[in-house]
């Protein structure tokens, strides 16, 4: 992703214009692969070198934006570790307790110089008040003072260390000192690309509505593309069909009471899985710049972006996923599958369960697990799957995820209210009680 400072745009008939590149110049393709060969050439040494040699090919001014903004792509392709034979925190500890202790040690035992003469009073009074002589050292206080080297000895000693090693441990865990230890290489093109998508990505961090068309496709990519939005738990509204096509409509980060840098980073996340889908267009309200200026934005295949990311299959958090298997360790006889079809709720939306509980009586219960949310929406959703849903159905939400100040009193008796994720005892629960009734 690209920071605020990064995303170049200009503003053309009250529209955001994101000043896209073009992929295929050859100065543009130059500068991604001399970027990219430094990344290689550093794959083991420390970020600060990393950075050393980027700093005059990075520039300062405005002009190198493109360079900065390309770099920080490769970055985040990046893993940086602490290399260290023992954890800093614990060299740093077993330093500062050895030189407390050589500090402690009396100084006869230190070979430390004898005391100065004390002076008299009338050498006292005629000392210079600028001579050095600080109110510890007037009172008998001797200097801190221990032997650096033998602090050293002790504790590479004590961790079975050569004292160059422990030199190079004591902060190793700094930023600037990690090892670059692996990073996904990439082309010179493909970056390109990326970063023009990353443009797309950083005007949308300042969405408060975005409304999507999807025409055509088969039932297979509709099913990949709501699941994909229940993946990254977008606030979203559905209208039309398979045959007529949908309109989603998507709560930009700018429009959500809290969380929305959180929020954000799942909108401009699931920009790239539109990109896969051969006729759609976006529009989007933005409150942009500093005054917040309500201007437009908008996307369409003519565009030219390209996806980077592929369409992987996995549709649920990963907070969601281990459900499946922890439910089947409960003494019942319910048993839960993650395979469902789109749900027509009668032109006004879709339902994409996120869980199928089946009994041996033949009796089926839905599970949605609502994403970002708050209680307008949640109203709104139940009125919805309560007119057109199926007969049995959980909604499930997550305290972490609601965007407003509302509590969770008065919550509709369908509803599943869980913390970080749902505990399968809970859903049980809710189970038998559908049983029973």
């Amino acid at each position: 992703m690209l920071t605020a400072d990064l995303v170049q745009a200009r503003v053309y008939r009250k529209e955001v214009r994101p000043r896209y590149i073009d992929t295929e110049d050859e100065g543009n393709l130059a500068l991604a692969r001399e970027l990219i060969e430094l990344f290689s050439t550093h794959e083991g040494l420390s970020r600060r070198e990393l950075d050393n040699e980027l700093q005059e090919l990075l520039g300062t001014g405005t002009e190198f934006l493109l360079h900065r903004s390309l770099a920080k792509l490769l970055f985040d392709r990046s893993t940086f570790e602490t290399d260290a034979p023992v954890e800093p925190e614990l060299l740093r500890t077993s330093v500062f307790e050895a030189a407390a202790k050589a500090y402690r040690t009396p100084a006869e035992d230190r070979s430390d110089p004898p005391d100065p003469p004390a002076l008299s009073a009338e050498e006292s009074v005629q000392q210079p008040a600028d001579s050095g002589t600080n109110e510890a050292e007037a009172e008998g206080a001797r200097p801190f003072d221990f032997d650096r080297v033998a602090v050293l000895e002790a504790v590479a000693a004590e961790h079975d260390l050569e004292v160059a090693q422990v030199e190079e441990g004591l902060y190793a865990d700094l930023k600037s000192e990690q090892i670059l230890r692996e990073w996904k290489t990439c082309r010179p093109r493909w970056l390109l690309e990326r970063y023009n998508v990353a443009l797309a990505q950083g005007v949308l961090f300042r969405a408060l509505e975005l409304e999507i068309r999807i025409d055509g496709g088969t039932i297979q990519r509709h099913r990949e593309l709501f699941r994909k939005i229940k993946f990254f738990q977008l606030m979203h509204r559905v209208e039309g069909d398979a045959e007529a096509g949908y309109t989603i409509r998507l709560d930009g980060p700018m429009s959500v009471f809290k969380s929305s840098g959180r929020y954000g980073l799942q909108m401009a996340s699931f920009l790239p899985t539109l990109l896969h889908f051969d006729r759609w267009s976006l529009t989007a309200r933005l409150a942009w710049g500093k005054k917040r200026r309500e201007l437009g934005f908008r996307l369409a295949p003519a565009t030219g972006l390209r996806p980077h990311t592929r369409l992987t299959g996995q549709w649920q958090p990963e907070e969601l996923s281990w459900l499946p298997e922890q439910f089947a360790k409960l003494a019942t006889d319910w048993t839960v599958s993650t395979d469902a079809e789109l749900v027509d709720l009668g032109g006004r939306g879709v339902l994409v369960p996120d869980y199928v509980f089946e009994h041996p009586s033949g009796l089926r219960v839905f599970m949605e697990v609502f994403g970002f949310w708050n209680k307008g929406a949640i109203a709104s959703r139940v009125e919805l799957l309560r007119e057109h849903g199926p007969e049995n159905l959980i909604l499930a939400l997550s305290k972490q995820l609601a965007t407003g100040r509302e509590g969770l009193e008065n919550l509709p008796g369908e509803i599943y209210v869980f913390r970080a994720s749902p505990i399968a005892r809970k859903v049980l629960k809710h189970l038998e009680e559908v049983l029973v009734t």
